[in-house]
C-alpha cells in the first residue's frame, strides 16, 4: 500500500485507474474547499483514506472483479434478495480493503 499522501496517493491511482485520475483530482480539490469553507479538515482528512481504500481494491484485480460484479448486481437485478447479497458482498469487500489498511499501517 503507498502512503496515504496526495502524491503517493495520485501515483498510484493514475497507475491503477488512469480514467479515474480526473476523479481524484476533482475530489481533492473539492475537499480542500470544503475544508476552507466548513473551517475545518474533517473533509481533507477523510479524503486519504477514501483513496487508499479505493487502492486497495484497485490493486487487486479478483478484488475489483467482484466489486465490478456486485455493483452490475445491485443496479440490474429485479431480484431483492440477490440484490441484498450483492450489497452485502460489497461491505465485505470494503472491510477486505480496510483490512489491508490496517496491516499496512501496522500495530496500533
Amino acid at each position: 500500500m503507498p502512503p496515504q499522501t496526495e502524491a503517493a496517493l495520485r501515483a498510484a491511482v493514475t497507475r491503477l485507474s488512469s480514467a479515474n485520475a480526473a476523479q481524484f483530482e476533482t475530489e481533492l480539490r473539492q475537499a480542500v474547499e470544503a475544508a476552507t469553507r466548513a473551517g475545518n479538515n474533517a473533509s481533507v482528512r477523510t479524503f486519504p483514506h477514501r483513496w487508499s481504500v479505493f487502492v486497495a481494491i484497485k490493486q487487486h484485480p479478483e478484488r475489483a472483479a467482484r466489486l465490478r460484479e456486485f455493483e452490475r448486481i445491485v443496479g440490474e437485478s429485479e431480484d431483492r434478495a440477490e440484490r441484498r447479497a450483492a450489497a452485502a458482498g460489497i461491505g465485505a469487500l470494503l472491510a477486505e480493503a480496510e483490512e489491508d489498511l490496517s496491516q499496512a499501517d501496522g500495530p496500533a
